[in-house]
């Protein structure tokens, strides 16, 4: 994720967009091997939302959202599996909400319309209805 952040306050975006996409992959099957879930959870959301804001930045809207769709995707089905562990569970619950928000909050600050023929945008779709 450094080297992420890194290139992208470099200027080297296309280098930070690549490293952000790893992060988000390389992040998904260590959530349950970290011992502080809040962390985890934190570095998930880190993840995909600084993708996503790299996308916002570029004006590429769609790849944005598909990006905040994919993080919304992981922390629902997350907080949706109390039963193998709670605590990573909670902390995906409220950090899908957080994220909902913030999304919600970006589509309407810049009038996105989302296309209804992506299929990826349809947890956004319902959270901004």
């Amino acid at each position: 994720m450094q080297s992420a952040n890194r290139a992208y306050q470099e200027g080297r975006e296309s280098d930070a967009e690549q490293l952000y996409k790893s992060s988000c992959e390389r992040v998904v099957p260590l959530l349950t091997e970290w011992k502080d879930p809040e962390a985890a959870i934190a570095m998930l959301s880190v993840s995909y939302q600084n993708l996503a804001d790299l996308y916002f930045r570029q004006g590429r809207y769609d790849d944005a959202l598909v990006a905040y769709a994919g993080l919304l995707r992981q922390l629902t089905d997350l907080s949706q599996s109390g039963d193998r562990d709670a605590e990573l569970a909670r902390f995906a619950e409220g950090a899908l909400h957080k994220a909902g928000s913030e999304l919600s909050q970006e589509v309407r600050m810049r009038q996105l319309a989302l296309p209804e023929d992506n299929p990826d945008l349809a947890p956004i779709r319902s959270l901004i209805s």
